[in-house]
């Protein structure tokens, strides 16, 4: 199966390009051009196959709101004009992914000044993604994208890609077969009062 995944979350942009078992990753660092970026990866990834594309998986965010409003606008404009759905992903969900043997711990990218979009997860559950201050994330280990050295949180850094929101989408295809893409949005979280 054919699909292309993207991820516009964070200062990364990534896309790839699934064929089997096999994909090809284009991706920027350090950027905030992911208009930019977006469409010439995208364009270069499926010039000789877009009518091949069975989905598109998204990353949703929590993250960059300029980011996710990027990506999101530009795989519904890509999905409409190929008749193709829409696959959300949550950027927890891959971050998830690299967590091993560990029971308690917070999910989490650098969101602004000394605020971070989260979530909990313990073995029993997850909580809910917010937008907190950073100093309430310290009784238990932190993994996460984007928090600046000044801040100097202790973190393991896991690297956003589209290559583990392409992984996840591949158990999701069957629940988002025939949800309209419309209702896809990005997860925009404020901070909490």
């Amino acid at each position: 199966m054919m699909f292309l995944s993207i991820n516009t979350a964070t200062d990364i942009c990534s896309v790839s390009l699934y064929n089997e078992n096999k994909f090809t990753t284009l991706s920027e660092k350090n950027t905030k051009e992911h208009s930019k970026y977006l469409p010439l990866f995208t364009k270069e990834l499926i010039t000789n196959c877009k009518n091949k594309l069975k989905y598109i998986a998204l990353c949703i965010g929590p993250g960059s709101f300029t980011g996710l409003k990027i990506g999101s606008s530009f795989a519904k404009g890509l999905a409409n004009s190929l008749n193709i759905p829409i696959i959300p992903i949550n950027i927890f969900d891959s971050f998830r992914l690299e967590v091993k043997n560990i029971n308690k711990y917070y999910l989490a990218v650098y969101s602004h000044q000394d605020y971070a979009f989260s979530c909990f997860n313990n073995k029993a559950n997850i909580s809910e993604s917010h937008c907190n201050k950073i100093e309430f994330m310290n009784e238990y280990p932190i993994f996460g994208y984007g928090f600046p050295k000044r801040l100097k949180v202790v973190y393991n850094e896991i690297i956003p890609c589209s290559e583990k929101i392409g992984i996840l989408s591949l158990d999701k295809i069957r629940d988002y077969n025939s949800i309209d893409i419309n209702n896809i949005n990005p997860i925009y979280l404020y901070i909490e009062k």
